[in-house]
């Protein structure tokens, strides 16, 4: 189990030394109470610490970005909580940060009560899809029980439709039996196809859903500022000059590198980039002696 501290203890130790319900840590110290105690997930404690204090300063720092002039200020408002999250984790300039935490908190008070009631795009994007999810599900649900009500239905039609032909009918009662068999069996097929086609064409219709209902998140932003200029990067390797890409395949280079697999170059790799990274890693600082 674990407190807010970080500093692990077993189910045993937190009985004996909290029988009082405080009690300090056995390490640092800090009073601690056996109530707070949760617990641990993961390995590494300072991950558990960490979750702790996004738990507790999610409850403060609720803002979205529609609360922001601009994606800068709001991005700037995300680093800043990303700074808060890793000061009181590793336990740098705590009475700072907590005056800071507070300071915001009185400042924002209102702003975040009201994000406190409100749902985010996220939010209430998932709402809605567990939503439809439901609705689908019970239609499904009405369906198949008016099918299943149709199918004892006929069931019970066609045994009394059996009766009365081999009751009244001077043909012998193993071929009537024997024709209805068969008979099941082909629309028992037929069913099974039917299935089939429904589930593929509903399959279907999930994969052409809209891009923008399968993502989470507002539409990319453009930040204010001047435009990005791309500019090629400059190695310095104290080296032979590097052979230029087209011509690794003229003169052969790519017959001693293993082929990439399909889905590699799906991602974008080449046999020419492995190529490349092992003629600079042989020719890098050959020069420098």
């Amino acid at each position: 189990m674990i407190n807010e501290c970080g500093h692990p203890l077993c189910k045993n130790c937190v009985d004996n030394l909290f029988a009082r319900n405080a009690a300090p840590c056995h390490k640092c110290g800090r009073t601690l109470r056996k109530n707070t105690f949760w617990e641990q997930v993961f390995d590494d404690p300072s991950i558990e610490k960490e979750n702790h204090v996004r738990k507790r300063l999610k409850k403060i720092y609720n803002l979205k970005f529609e609360d922001f002039p601009s994606l800068r200020d709001f991005n700037d408002y995300l680093e800043r909580l990303e700074h808060i999250v890793f000061n009181l984790t590793e336990e740098i300039d705590v009475d700072q940060t907590e005056a800071e935490i507070n300071a915001f908190r009185d400042g924002n008070a209102e702003l975040i009560e009201r994000n406190r009631r409100r749902y985010d795009a996220d939010t209430t994007w998932v709402l809605d899809n567990l939503k439809e999810e439901k609705e689908m599900k019970n239609r499904m649900n009405t369906v198949h029980q008016q099918e299943n009500k149709e199918d004892e239905l006929t069931a019970v039609r066609d045994t009394k439709a059996i009766i009365d032909e081999i009751k009244d009918s001077d043909v012998p009662a193993e071929v009537i039996l024997d024709r209805e068999r068969k008979r099941q069996i082909e629309i028992d097929m037929e069913q099974k196809e039917k299935a089939a086609d429904k589930k593929r064409r509903l399959k279907e219709a999930q994969s052409h859903r809209r891009p923008a209902e399968l993502s989470f998140g507002h539409q990319a932003q453009r930040a204010a500022g001047r435009t990005y200029e791309y500019r090629a990067l400059r190695l310095i390797y104290n080296g032979p000059p590097l052979i230029p890409r087209e011509a690794l395949e003229p003169k052969g280079y790519l017959s001693h590198i293993k082929a990439p697999s399909k889905h590699r170059l799906a991602g974008g790799y080449t046999a020419h980039l492995g190529l490349e990274r092992a003629l600079f890693e042989s020719r890098v600082d050959l020069l420098s002696f």
